[in-house]
């Protein structure tokens, strides 16, 4: 009897690990199904990872990945990623004779993922201004999706000089610049913060890198590299965070001030009751272009700002926010920051007034969220033109 009990037990013991290799075996393949199956429809916008950890900008680029976007556009935007880890054609390390070079920083206005690249508004100023000029315009995409000034300032003095550039253009985005450039306010905490110590010195934290969180993406950054399916599980656990972030911040907020007022945060500052938050935030973003500014001077670069629009160059959300607090200015960003741009003494173009000028005579909307195809054509011209005259004065003197 006892023989037969072990003999009864074993062969349970067999069939138990048999179905349990079949389990696995089973598993294994529809993984390997799904990744097919994802690779190939890219399903709920699955694609393999083009970007990696970076120990001081929080992430980046992989040089030389293909990426595949399908957001905003009705159709999926493809390329590949230039061997210096930007969404750009190849460069030269030296400016080639007869080209005046430029390098163009922002987020991801800038970074453009909704458009091809020779349809966005880089590739657009070239032909614009090439078109009638003697030196040739050459503009180089440093634009990545959530870039704000503290990312910006260390791109600058890390990567873009080594270009040697003849100018640098920044793109100021106040919604993202002045909500993502503080740990207060900002939905990413694995990032580069700056802040101000006493004597008022830019004192920079990276003390993201030490946290669980960034050494599980370094760690998981190889399979996102090579699995559609696991890219696309990070992106919606990250996407999950971000939200539950988002709605925390939010409630603290509204019961910080008392009341759920509707207009958005940012958009307090065009008003005479600007959020304290996001006044000292701007006041940050204002000190971080000065540092930028006398960064390129000391080496002969001439900065450029640029004021992206807010969606009041719509007269009826213009309207909208007038109804919500009389007292909003939808020109403030662009005014504010001119007097600014003309107090550190660099070139300025604000983009507020000409998209509404634009709006106002074709009625031609200019966003899906980002700029659409006719956006990037009112950023072209708008930077030629502006470019055209700075490069006259310069050559003038």
């Amino acid at each position: 009897m006892k023989d037969n009990s072990e003999l009864v037990q074993r062969t349970k013991g067999k069939r138990r690990m048999k179905n349990l290799f079949f389990v696995l075996v089973a598993f294994f393949i529809f993984l390997g199904v799904s990744e097919v199956v994802f690779r190939m429809t890219h399903l709920f916008n699955a694609r393999i990872s083009c970007s990696e950890p970076d120990p001081v900008l929080g992430w980046r680029f992989t040089p030389g990945r293909s990426y595949w976007f399908y957001k905003e556009n009705d159709h999926p935007i493809t390329g590949r990623i230039n061997r210096f880890g930007w969404r750009d054609r190849e460069w030269s390390l030296r400016p080639p004779d007869g080209v005046y070079r430029i390098a163009v920083l922002g987020d991801s206005y800038v970074e453009s993922f909704q458009v091809e690249t020779d349809r966005n508004f880089l590739t657009l100023t070239e032909k614009e201004f090439n078109k009638d000029q003697n030196i040739r315009l050459e503009l180089m995409n440093f634009g990545r999706s959530g870039f704000t000034q503290t990312e910006e300032l260390l791109v600058l003095k890390k990567q873009i000089t080594q270009f040697s550039p003849n100018r640098v253009i920044l793109f100021f985005l106040p919604e993202n610049d002045l909500t993502e450039i503080s740990r207060e306010t900002t939905f990413e905490l694995l990032r580069p913060f700056y802040h101000l110590s006493p004597n008022g010195e830019l004192m920079l934290d990276t003390s993201f890198v030490d946290t669980r969180e960034f050494r599980i993406k370094q760690w998981i950054n190889f399979f996102t590299h090579h699995s559609a399916l696991i890219t696309l599980i990070g992106e919606r656990y990250n996407l999950l965070q971000a939200q539950g972030l988002i709605r925390k911040k939010e409630k603290e907020h509204d019961q910080k001030r008392g009341q759920a007022e509707k207009i958005e945060r940012y958009l307090s500052l065009c008003t005479d009751k600007a959020d304290r938050t996001y006044l000292e935030n701007y006041q940050l973003s204002k000190r971080l272009i000065r540092a930028m500014a006398d960064y390129c001077n000391e080496r002969n670069i001439r900065l450029m700002l640029v004021t992206i629009d807010t969606p009041a160059y719509l007269p009826e959300m213009e309207a909208k926010n007038k109804d919500m607090d009389a007292s909003f200015n939808a020109n403030f960003f662009e005014d504010d920051l001119k007097k600014f741009a003309a107090s550190i003494n660099i070139d300025y173009l604000g983009l507020q007034r000409i998209f509404r000028e634009s709006y106002e005579k074709k009625k031609v909307h200019l966003h899906w969220g980002h700029w659409n195809y006719q956006g990037h054509q009112v950023v072209g011209k708008a930077l030629a033109d502006k470019l055209r005259s700075i490069i006259e004065r310069e050559a003038v003197r």
